[in-house]
């Protein structure tokens, strides 16, 4: 017997449109039915019965960003802040696709990200339609927070699919078997409309964050407000033609608006260290600055998956300076380019959340390690520990991991953990948060919205999170100057948290942006140079085989991955080719 759960996700049309992972099961002949082992009627008939289905619902929603080499990775990947690192030769174009000619490909789709989103919105279907036939002796109050929750998780994860997919299926129902759940894709325009209306009824019907008896981690009123203004402010630019940079008028005041309900509330604010954000530099879980973050915790495989890839890497694990570990066994499969280290102002403070050095246990033996930025690689600090260059073992080799790794990127510290102690780290899987809404967002958000609508309005916005970086405030400009300080300031606040790739495609400036990045790697590569001579996996720059040979515009989608393709026994059209509609600069 599998459940219905693992089931569908391989072969039903919209992907895992499932029940309950913990309620259902089935066996796996599609002829018959799945048969539940509760009772739903006296299950969904209390608060805490609504809870645990909300929490199923949360739990999926949170993986459609936390899978290892899923959704988060990718996203990164696509943008020319982020690349990736290999132990072997092989490119592997199916994790790693940096705009190549096989972008049509369906196997070059995004992972899970469909199957996990339709799971997290049925489970929010479940909760709003069992509220509906059982919540007859659940308090208002309580109605309202279950229902709004379970609205803003439906809302976001549409969001999601109609940002990578386009048109995609609505289902506002919940499924109690396998019959009846292939439907088709709705438009585009049923799609945001789902979303606008999801997220407002939601916002009338969450608490603000920090009221009392109310858990802090929860979707509040304010998330919703942030989501609909950047919801509003990515439909009005990605839907305008290619090079305008404004958008619907009525869509952008809309956005400016809720951003502005954001900043009113007074609920929020920015920290005064950036750094300040993230859990390796600070234990301060949903703190000032989160309007909404998705939960991890380090163990019971609850932990943030996507953040496995950026971290060391091999078998070893990063301490402190005296040895003592402080971080999990991860994995350097990607992490922050040179090329978008140097776009930094030196003196900006958002450099420390790129790690240029780490300490860690090589056979046994402390060694530092400091990256070099001419050759792009990590080199051993000859003059910590007992280092001895004579000695040609990995403890006493110059640089990491030179046998099976080539790691040419910087370490991303907004998905790594920092812990004090062994008994803090139970498995490999980072702890940290992922903050999917911060406080800087929702400023940037309105800076860009409300210049958009009228030249400089906005600028005191950019500048409170321009200057928080140590940087001086920038002075008055013309609209698309601003539009330009806006984006940039973007790209440098978000980078590595898998936003970027959103902000650069609705600008249209993906391709310009990537494009000069993977052209400067490609020459390295085609150079052939090892950085160690002898060892073939030293070559710098392994990725790079290829110039970028597909240029995304605005109007770019994603396929939608073949098994759930498949398993809609002909109710989906796969989305159409995307055409190449410039053709590439460097041949």
């Amino acid at each position: 017997m599998k459940t219905i759960f693992s089931k569908i996700a391989k072969t039903v049309a919209i992907a895992a449109v499932a029940v309950s992972g913990l309620t259902f099961t089935n066996c796996t002949n599609l002829d018959e039915k799945a048969y539940t082992f509760i009772d739903p009627n006296t299950f969904y008939t209390t608060e805490e019965d609504f809870d645990a289905a909300l929490n199923n619902a949360y739990h999926y929603f949170s993986r459609v960003f936390s899978d290892q080499r899923g959704t988060f990775f990718r996203l990164n990947l696509l943008t020319e802040e982020m690349a990736p690192n290999y132990r072997k030769e092989q490119p592997l174009l199916d994790v790693t696709n940096l705009w190549e000619e096989e972008i049509n490909n369906v196997a070059r789709t995004m992972a899970n990200t469909w199957s996990r989103s339709y799971i997290a919105i049925n489970d929010a279907n479940i909760v709003l339609g069992r509220l509906e036939e059982n919540g007859g002796n659940i308090s208002d109050t309580a109605k309202k927070r279950l229902r709004g929750q379970a609205l803003f998780i439906r809302g976001y994860s549409y969001y999601m699919l109609v940002r990578i997919y386009g048109a995609c299926p609505i289902p506002t129902t919940y499924t109690q078997s396998i019959e009846g759940i292939e439907k088709p894709r709705e438009s585009v325009d049923k799609v945001w409309e789902q979303i606008f209306k999801d997220l407002e009824e939601a916002s009338t019907l969450l608490p603000p964050k920090g009221t009392a008896g109310y858990d802090v981690w929860r979707v509040s009123q304010g998330a919703c407000w942030a989501a609909l203004g950047d919801a509003y402010l990515y439909k009005a630019t990605v839907q305008s033609p290619d090079g305008q940079r404004g958008g619907n008028t009525a869509e952008l005041q809309k956005s400016k608006e809720y951003s502005k309900k954001v900043i009113d509330s007074g609920i929020y604010d920015l920290y005064s260290n950036f750094t300040d954000n993230f859990y390796y530099f600070n234990k301060n879980k949903n703190g000032i600055e989160s309007v909404f973050d998705l939960q991890f915790m380090n163990f019971d495989s609850q932990g943030f998956g996507a953040g496995v890839d950026c971290g060391i890497g091999g078998n070893t694990s990063m301490t402190d300076a005296n040895g003592d570990r402080y971080c999990g066994t991860y994995y350097n499969r990607c992490g922050f380019t040179e090329y978008y280290y140097k776009t930094f102002d030196p003196s900006d403070k958002r450099l420390d959340a790129i790690l240029t050095d780490f300490y860690c246990k090589v056979s046994g033996n402390l060694r530092h390690y400091v990256y070099d930025h001419d050759l792009e690689l990590f080199v051993v600090d000859e003059t910590f520990g007992d280092f001895d260059a004579s000695k040609n073992t990995n403890a006493n080799y110059p640089y990491w991991s030179p046998e099976s790794y080539a790691y040419h990127t910087l370490l991303n510290a907004k998905t790594i953990d920092n812990e004090t102690t062994m008994a803090a780290i139970r498995n490999t899987q980072p702890g940290c948060n992922y903050t999917l809404i911060r406080y800087a967002d929702v400023l940037l958000n309105y800076a860009e919205a409300a210049n958009l609508l009228t030249a400089g309005d906005g600028l005191a916005e950019l500048n409170k999170v321009h200057t928080r970086a140590g940087l001086p405030a920038l002075g008055a400009m013309g609209q698309d100057a601003m539009d330009d300080a806006i984006i940039q300031e973007k790209l440098w606040e978000q980078g590595g948290e898998a936003k970027n790739y959103f902000t650069e495609l609705r600008k249209g400036i993906i391709g310009d942006r990537v494009e000069p990045y993977v052209h400067q790697y490609h020459q390295d590569y085609a150079k052939n140079e090892l950085v160690i001579p002898g060892v073939a996996n030293s070559r710098r720059q392994l990725r790079f085989e290829y110039e970028m040979q597909f240029i995304p515009k605005k109007s770019f989608l994603w396929k939608i991955p073949q098994t759930d393709l498949d398993g809609a026994h002909g109710a989906l059209e796969q989305t159409p080719d995307n055409a190449p509609l410039r053709a590439p600069k460097y041949k």
